[in-house]
């Protein structure tokens, strides 16, 4: 038996439930000898439950709706066509540590619970992408050719024949340095200005550092709209928290250099710290940004 996937389209991913949106079709055709009829006409319609079907289903499967009627075409010579199109989601693992620079594949898997041995032969004429992809944020391409293989029954003993198309997705990476990098590393600049303000003028350091981890802690909030929600840490993850301990640092540093310039014979000693953090400070920064991005 022949089976294609032609996917429609893929509007949405959703990092959160581990799942895509998707619009595709399955196309299956085989052979039933004991159909064919030379005076029939050409393309005969019969309900699926007629024709002895593999029993295909979607195995990736979450919410799916299918929107053909379960019927087949038979032609004079037995060859049946099955036509079944489906909308909804379909489970797909990600692995989101490299987010926002991360790459995904997408599948659709479609097997035969047959009891006949009947094998799933991939038909690649009749597969493939209809048009580019509606998702946003994301560059999709189909991977590679559909893959056949075996996957195990529900009764742990045997096997049943599949399908696979492979899509692989990139995620644009531009949208989230407009809303993630550039204004944080903007707020990390705002510590920066303490280091450059005499630390005998200790409400201004204060009062500057205090207002950039207020505005950080704001952003933090924001930002869990568009962040993953995942128990492990993703490079996005990395650069924020160095973000904070770097704005947290800045505020110490003000408290410290302040109390200094407060004893007359101490002055010295805090601006010379403020010297030293004007440089050590960006490159923190620096390694920050290398290891979150490399």
């Amino acid at each position: 038996m022949r089976v294609a996937i032609y996917v429609v389209d893929i509007s949405q991913v959703q990092e959160l439930e581990q799942a895509i949106m998707a619009d595709f079709l399955v196309i299956a055709r085989w052979e039933r000898p004991d159909l064919a009829d030379p005076a029939a006409p050409e393309v005969r319609t019969l309900p699926l439950d007629q024709v002895d079907s593999p029993l295909l289903l979607v195995l990736n499967s979450r919410k799916l709706r299918k929107k053909l009627e379960p019927i087949v075409e038979v032609s004079r010579t037995g060859t049946v066509l099955f036509r079944q199109r489906y909308q909804g989601t379909l489970s797909t693992p990600m692995n989101l540590e490299n987010f926002p620079m991360d790459r995904q594949l997408f599948k659709v898997e479609v097997g035969s619970l047959d009891n006949k041995n009947r094998f799933l032969i991939p038909d690649e004429a009749r597969s493939g992408p209809m048009q580019t992809f509606t998702v946003a944020g994301w560059a999709v391409a189909e991977e590679e050719p559909m893959l056949a293989g075996d996957a195990l029954a529900p009764d742990g003993v045997n096997t049943f024949s599949t399908v696979t198309a492979v899509y692989a997705a990139e995620r644009n990476s531009v949208f989230f340095a407009w809303k993630l990098f550039i204004p944080l590393g903007l707020i990390v600049l705002m510590a920066y200005t303490v280091f450059w303000l005499d630390p005998t003028v200790l409400s201004t350091q204060v009062s500057i550092s205090t207002s950039t981890v207020f505005t950080l802690i704001a952003y933090n909030f924001a930002l869990s709209s568009i962040l993953p929600q995942v128990s492990y840490l993703t490079r996005a993850d990395l650069y924020l928290i160095g973000c904070m301990l770097l704005v947290f640092g800045a505020l110490g540093e003000a408290v410290v250099t302040g109390v200094l310039a407060g004893d007359e014979a101490r002055v010295a000693l805090a601006r010379r710290i403020d010297v030293i953090a004007r440089f050590v400070y960006p490159a923190l920064f620096a390694v920050i940004v290398f290891i979150a991005f490399t």
